[in-house]
């Protein structure tokens, strides 16, 4: 075998390699299942649009996150409504539009106004652009619980029923997380940092 033929083998490896290693999702995936994907441009909106929103509003949550947590958090977020969302459809739970837009406007009638609400999101750590997202992911929760836990007496059990609903949902539906994000704990419905300790221990020498 010559060098040339070598040398092509060599970066067909590689590129299989790559594949391999980002469990074959695309690159511009945040993540990916069956049904669906969370892109990284969808994600980066959220993150770009709660920075921003700090910085014009003036104000940092105290428990706030920030860096890598911030990303990952927005991308739990992310998840967390698409399991949600496709286990609901299979339980034919829906949140129509205009019950979200009944309750965007009691959440506004609630907070004082459009800029009380902001400042309330920004505090909460929701993204304004994510908002409807995230009152249909509270519709679909007060749905759903009496369908998976008719019988609960207390929301514990109600948490639980709907951990374990995202569970079997994220196995079924074969999530994968970007590896530049970490990985997907299905025990735990989180995102975990590919590096555990955050960059708070030195890499091992080579």
């Amino acid at each position: 075998m010559n060098r040339g033929s070598r040398k092509k083998i060599g970066v067909v490896l590689l590129a299989l390699a790559s594949l391999l290693l980002s469990g074959c999702s695309n690159p511009s995936d945040a993540a990916s299942f069956k049904s669906g994907k969370i892109t990284n441009k969808k994600l980066q909106a959220s993150i770009s649009t709660i920075l921003d929103e700090r910085i014009k509003f003036n104000t940092t949550p105290q428990e706030g996150f920030s860096g890598d947590a911030l990303t990952r958090n927005q991308l739990e977020f992310h998840i967390f409504s698409a399991l949600l969302t496709k286990a609901a459809q299979e339980r034919k739970v829906v949140a129509l539009p205009g019950e979200i837009s009944a309750r965007r406007a009691e959440v506004l009638q609630n907070v004082g106004g459009e800029d009380q609400l902001s400042v309330a999101l920004v505090n909460a750590g929701i993204a304004s652009i994510d908002l409807d997202e995230y009152l249909a992911l509270i519709l679909l929760q007060d749905k759903l619980r009496a369908v998976i836990a008719p019988n609960a007496t207390d929301d514990g059990q109600v948490v639980a029923a709907l951990q374990k609903m995202l569970t079997e949902t994220a196995v079924s539906e074969k999530l994968v997380v970007n590896p530049r994000y970490g990985t997907w704990n299905v025990q735990t419905n989180r995102v975990e940092p590919a590096d555990p300790t955050e960059g708070a221990l030195p890499a091992a020498k080579q």
